[in-house]
């Protein structure tokens, strides 16, 4: 075992995994916890690490829902041998399994800021706050079933109705691609914010993204959907 090269199985996990020193500061990142650095602030990951240390040498795994971001995880742990380092693994969230058999019935190749567009447009014309739409124009064409889509995002708007300013933002997720039949594809990040969102409807609306084959998180004042760009 004295062989084994541990540390090229923990860089390339695809959960996080950071050691932090006693103080707080990083003393390694494995890759996935780099792209994780531009989404949250080490200290506020040190807090959570000291809050849920085991309280002696070892280890301690816990069941947690922590968003950062686009990134969502279920579980964290935390581990020390000493008292000098500590380490932390976070746990990604599932993402919505894909039906491959049926993934394109109904789809057609779509630009999605028209779709956007002319629901944010109809949306509007009962909304008596103000819309600040942030895209990404070079996003291409990718298969949609625009009916469900459309409809997810009625449903979705109807979570702002009683806000004052609605920022919609729309761009490629950096970095994370998604695996149908064997080929890799970008993610599209939808994410509306405002100051008081509705979450009475979050079950549906979860149902919903499921049916459209899109992972969709919720925070206080946003929810977030990530879109897989199927060509």
């Amino acid at each position: 075992m004295d062989s084994i090269n541990f540390k090229f199985f923990i860089e390339n996990d695809s959960n996080p995994f950071i050691l932090f020193s006693n103080r707080g500061k990083i003393k390694y990142l494995n890759t996935s916890a780099e792209l994780l650095m531009g989404s949250c602030q080490p200290r506020e990951l040190f807090k959570i690490a000291l809050a849920h240390a085991p309280k002696s040498f070892g280890y301690q795994k816990t069941l947690i829902s922590l968003s950062f971001g686009s990134f969502e995880f279920y579980g964290i742990n935390i581990l020390y041998e000493n008292e000098d380092v500590l380490g932390m693994h976070l746990y990604n969230k599932p993402m919505a399994k894909v039906d491959e058999n049926a993934l394109l019935d109904g789809y057609i190749l779509t630009d999605i800021n028209v779709l956007l567009q002319a629901n944010i447009e109809l949306f509007n014309m009962n909304y008596k706050g103000k819309i600040k739409l942030l895209t990404d124009y070079d996003i291409p064409p990718f298969q949609l079933h625009q009916n469900n889509f459309s409809l997810l995002l009625r449903n979705l708007f109807a979570q702002f109705e009683n806000s004052t300013n609605l920022e919609i933002n729309i761009k490629i997720k950096l970095g994370e691609r998604i695996v149908v039949k064997e080929k890799r594809y970008s993610i599209i990040v939808l994410q509306l914010r405002c100051k008081n969102r509705d979450g009475s409807q979050d079950k549906e609306l979860e149902l919903l993204a499921l049916k459209n084959h899109i992972n969709i998180h919720f925070k206080k004042n946003a929810t977030l959907l990530e879109i897989p760009a199927i060509i």
